[in-house]
Order: C-alpha cells, then sequence, then structure tokens
C-alpha cells in the first residue's frame, strides 16, 4: 500500500508592507495611578510581495506589487505600580490594502500578461506592557 506522503509546501508568499504613518497620540491621568492613552495613524502603503508555485518549476517567482492605504488604532490602560515602574494593557488594530499587480510577465519569460491582484491585511489584539523609568 502506498504511504500518504508527508507535508508539501505547494505554494509560499512573502510580502512587506512600507508603510508612511500619520496620525495622532494622546494620554489623558484618570487617577494619580491611572493613565489612558491612544494612537491613531492613518497609513501610505507599498507592497513588495513574491509568489512561488514549488510544484511548478518552470514559473520562477512572480514579483507583486502596488500602492494602497491603512489604518492603525491603539489604546492602553496603564497603572502607575510606583513613580518609575508602570504596567498596562492595551488593544491595537491595523488594517493595509492596495490595488496591485501580478507580474507573471516577469516569471514566465515574457509569456505571461499582468494580472490585477489586491491584497488585504488585517491584525488585532489585546496586549500586556511594563515599563521602567531610569533616572
Amino acid at each position: 500500500m502506498c504511504q500518504p506522503s508527508p507535508y508539501v509546501n505547494l505554494i509560499s508568499q512573502d510580502n512587506d508592507w512600507h508603510s508612511l504613518r500619520l496620525g495622532l497620540a494622546g494620554q489623558t491621568q484618570l487617577t494619580a495611578r491611572l493613565s489612558l492613552s491612544g494612537d491613531v495613524a492613518f497609513l501610505f502603503t507599498r507592497l513588495d510581495g513574491k509568489d512561488q508555485h514549488h510544484m511548478r518549476p518552470k514559473i520562477k517567482l512572480i514579483p507583486e506589487d502596488g500602492d494602497g492605504h491603512g489604518v492603525q488604532l491603539e489604546a492602553v490602560l496603564n497603572y502607575k505600580v510606583t513613580d518609575l515602574f508602570n504596567i498596562g494593557v492595551g488593544a491595537r488594530y491595523w488594517a493595509v490594502a492596495n490595488n496591485g499587480t501580478a507580474h507573471f510577465e516577469e516569471a514566465m519569460g515574457g509569456r505571461g500578461s499582468p494580472q490585477a491582484d489586491d491584497w488585504k491585511a488585517k491584525r488585532y489584539g489585546v496586549f500586556v506592557q511594563a515599563s521602567i523609568k531610569f533616572n
């Protein structure tokens, strides 16, 4: 009988997002020990990606690129344990999107044609942090 093969990596995708961030940050003191900080930013993004189909050796890396936009939001509730030590809990949301192109003409020796390729990525979550001030 045939054994099923182990995991085979069929496709690899490597995307690098480059962004210029324009935003605002602020902080307010809620009590003597409790503060709330926030950050909001609009992103101008550029995607540089590479797509590889491992089971199709005649197709080289497929370059992908495009320009787009995004947003980053963050809020942190900080507690001052001492004058030099703070702990905090926060939430973060990032989203980027672009209208780009997959360059099949470069991957197939000029036999392919460019294809419109839109990308979207979102990240969100909560975090815990600690900070120390040095005098």
